[in-house]
């Protein structure tokens, strides 16, 4: 059974869609990429958790395995809840134990340089 990877992203946030398009274009016989529209997706996860977003402040696709080290914005609307929120949360309620997120830098949408360096990632989650 192949592992899941959620991709996540605005696609109408230019900048923000470059997961779910990468996530489009990368054939895996070990993982199935899901193109998620919401985390509510992600709170029933009972499994291992694989998520591919961009990150602002990265310069370089990064694997990112402690939530912790996300910085939380500040929050004015429902709207403005982010992944990261989502992500603590699971975390503060023991919904889940570990992520991996694929961090992808906010903005570069150089498809080809990205995906090839998520797949060398892949190899060794």
């Amino acid at each position: 059974m192949k592992r899941k990877i959620f991709a996540f992203g605005n696609e109408y946030f230019e900048g923000d869609e470059v997961a779910k398009e990468l996530a489009k274009k990368i054939n895996s016989n070990d993982f199935e990429f899901i193109i998620a529209q919401s985390p509510n997706e992600i709170l029933n996860v009972n499994e291992e958790l694989i998520i591919i977003d961009v990150v602002k402040g990265l310069k370089e696709v990064k694997l990112i395995e402690n939530i912790d080290d996300l910085v939380l914005t500040n929050s004015l609307t429902c709207h403005d809840l982010d992944l990261g929120f989502y992500l603590k949360l699971m975390k503060e309620t023991g919904k889940i134990k570990e992520v991996k997120i694929i961090g992808l830098p906010f903005g570069n949408n150089n498809y080809d340089c990205l995906k090839e360096e998520i797949e060398k990632l892949l190899k060794n989650i």
